[in-house]
């Protein structure tokens, strides 16, 4: 599949397999080229997760490690081209079993979600959340959480097709989701966030990510279409209509205008989660959006509220925007 902008040329094939891309973007690439390139796709998901060792290395790669795991356990049970043996195949996920029993047993907290003590690398500088990490001893990062979640449904599944043990999967997958509920389910404003990020915030702020849950299946249906009335509010419309800006990554609600970065895989997120619901129409709009921004300005790694591209200090196109774009020409699939 080739890529919709024109701008910039970012060839994600040797993405894969360039020594100057980091390990995120060559699993962001590889999860854009799974269905046009599987074979090279489907080697970096797998040599990635065969590198790792049971422990992770830091906070940090967890983010990744959980999203490698989620498409090579996507592509093994809905691609049956595969050059990969029974045996071979078995191996890795029996793999992805004992990193998720590590993870569990040492990550997982007495609220039942996991607690990092690292700043995931995918959020930028300036993000409020940031500020209330520093406050507290440990961090129970939506994000990290959310892609744990949805990794261990996609664990569930391909170890049912491939007759691995998924029982203590399905446990501790029931557990989460109903600790995460619990702890992050805000009635009063129809998102997943805490009371304190507006009321002990200096600032106080909506975040992108407490809609994210949308992605990993969390909510009731219930709970999803209070989520949609959330995304949908006034404070997030400019006056021409419904852009990508009412998906940057975080807002001040007395403030519209002060928004954070518009985070294309953020937006990717948001709309698989979309999709899940059958909030067709919404999730276009956030994908049609997104996309015009990056056919304006390129591979940039963010935009502003009004359009313009997010200050950096590189000027160097973004692999991730590339993979981005091209999955959500294809996001019908996950």
């Amino acid at each position: 599949m080739q890529p919709l902008t024109t701008t910039i040329d970012i060839d994600l094939k040797t993405v894969l397999t360039s020594e100057t891309a980091t390990s995120w973007q060559r699993v962001l690439a590889a999860a854009a080229l799974a269905s046009d390139d599987s074979e090279k796709a489907f080697k970096t998901l797998q040599e990635t997760l065969t590198s790792a060792t049971a422990t992770p290395p830091n906070d940090e790669s967890l983010v990744m490690l959980f999203f490698t795991m989620i498409n090579f356990c996507r592509m093994v049970t809905t691609n049956p081209k595969i050059a990969l043996s029974s045996d071979d195949k078995n191996e890795i996920l029996s793999l992805c079993l004992a990193q998720y029993n590590f993870i569990f047993d040492h990550y997982t907290s007495d609220d039942g979600l996991l607690q990092t003590q690292a700043w995931p690398s995918i959020f930028m500088d300036g993000d409020p959340l940031l500020k209330i990490k520093e406050q507290e001893n440990g961090f129970s990062d939506l994000l990290t959480n959310i892609l744990f979640i949805r990794a261990t449904a996609e664990l569930i599944k391909a170890g049912g097709v491939h007759k691995l043990n998924i029982a203590p999967l399905i446990e501790g997958y029931e557990l989460m989701i109903y600790c995460f509920n619990e702890k992050y389910w805000n009635e009063n404003t129809g998102n997943y966030q805490r009371d304190s990020w507006l009321t002990d915030s200096p600032t106080p702020f909506f975040h992108l990510t407490g809609l994210l849950p949308l992605y990993a299946k969390i909510p009731t249906q219930e709970k999803a279409e209070a989520m949609l009335q959330h995304l949908l509010h006034p404070r997030y419309l400019e006056k021409d209509g419904m852009p990508a800006y009412f998906c940057a990554a975080w807002v001040q609600p007395d403030h519209p205008s002060s928004t954070g970065p518009i985070q294309p895989l953020l937006n990717w997120l948001l709309a698989i989660g979309l999709r899940n619901y059958d909030f067709v129409v919404t999730a276009d709009q956030v994908k049609s959006e997104t996309l015009a921004l990056i056919r304006k300005h390129g591979y940039c790694a963010a935009f502003t509220n009004l359009g313009d591209v997010w200050p950096s200090q590189t000027n160097e196109p973004s692999p991730e925007t590339a993979a981005i774009e091209i999955l959500f020409a294809q996001y019908l699939r996950h």
